[in-house]
């Protein structure tokens, strides 16, 4: 299907939901990955997604879906869903899964968290509203939800597990988002089956294949708009999605990848997809490489946008900051 007008495709709601696991692993017999691909499959049909895609290397294997991505590494279960997925009403399936063929009763952590919807009313039952998501998450494994963003059209929630004991998790653990929005259209035209036929030509082409040079990528460019790459990285992952149409146009990019100072990183994901605004997400805990989440984002020199909203928290063993960028005019 050819399209000629971005304007042409109807509203889509690219933001998204991730929910990050941790189990505890008491011996050699507990691993995810052992969660037969069948089991995913019926998961997923809990979600409303499906795989479309599955690469691996020897510490994740990762899962390119119809709506975003799905890592699973030794004891860490990841997934991220867009649209108007159910991925809240998966969370006791995933539970079950990882005590039956893990080996892993026990959590070690929890993390729920997105970005506020263009429209939450189209939404299903408790993801309509984040009260309702933490109503719901509640019952299941006690925690606390936080609010971050002054703006209304630029918060960001989370819900945590309440005090998990974080020895299982390693020290250098990290958790980069970029959420952009208001993108430049000449850009999204890029990310169209009419533009180009494959992942490898379009991430050639557009520079995505450089973000993090060395990654083993997996990516899809959907019928007919539309794009998600999950790259692996030894022990990391990144994962891009990017919903291209002017009225909702969005683009997130996530990873765990450490480095000292995120500023080249950041950098090279802006230019690539030209966002007119971005939130920015860190989470570091313990001895992670870029230290302090606030003053890691504080060091990265971000050219052409500024800052009008910030804020910190120390969130279960982990530094925590938010930050809001405006293009400079």
């Amino acid at each position: 299907m050819g399209v000629t007008n971005l304007n042409d495709i109807g509203f889509f709601e690219g933001t998204e939901k991730l929910l990050e696991i941790w189990f505890d692993v008491k011996n050699e017999n507990c691993d995810l990955r052992f969660i037969p691909r069948s089991e995913l499959d019926d998961l997923l049909k809990i979600v409303n997604a499906e795989i479309v895609s599955h690469t691996h290397n020897e510490f994740i294997e990762s899962y390119v879906l119809s709506e975003s991505s799905m890592f699973i590494s030794k004891n860490r279960f990841i997934i991220k869903t867009c649209g108007i997925t159910k991925l809240l009403h998966a969370v006791e399936h995933i539970i079950n899964l990882a005590h039956k063929y893990g080996n892993m009763p026990t959590l070690l952590g929890f993390f729920y968290s997105r970005r506020v919807y263009l429209h939450p009313e189209e939404q299903q039952g408790i993801h309509k509203a984040f009260e309702s998501e933490v109503e719901f998450l509640q019952e299941i494994i006690p925690g606390n939800a936080y609010e971050f963003g002054e703006r209304e059209e630029e918060k960001w929630y989370l819900y945590s597990m309440t005090n998990p004991n974080s020895d299982g998790t390693p020290s250098n653990d990290v958790t980069l988002e970029i959420l952009m929005s208001d993108l430049d259209e000449d850009t999204m035209s890029n990310f169209t089956k009419l533009k180009y036929k494959t992942s490898d030509e379009l991430a050639k082409n557009t520079g995505i294949s450089w973000l993090i040079p060395g990654s083993v990528n997996d990516g899809l460019v959907f019928d007919p708009i539309g794009y998600s790459l999950n790259g692996l990285f030894e022990d990391s992952y990144y994962t891009i999605h990017v919903t291209p149409q002017p009225m909702c146009s969005y683009v997130s990019f996530e990873t765990n990848l450490e480095q000292g100072n995120y500023t080249a990183l950041i950098n090279r994901v802006l230019s690539t997809f030209k966002p007119g605004k971005f939130i920015i997400t860190l989470f570091s805990n313990k001895e992670a490489m870029c230290g302090n989440a606030k003053k890691a984002l504080e060091g990265a020199r971000i050219r052409n946008y500024h800052c009008p909203d910030q804020r910190c928290e120390q969130i279960d063993g982990y530094s925590f900051a938010y930050r809001f960028y405006v293009r400079k005019k």
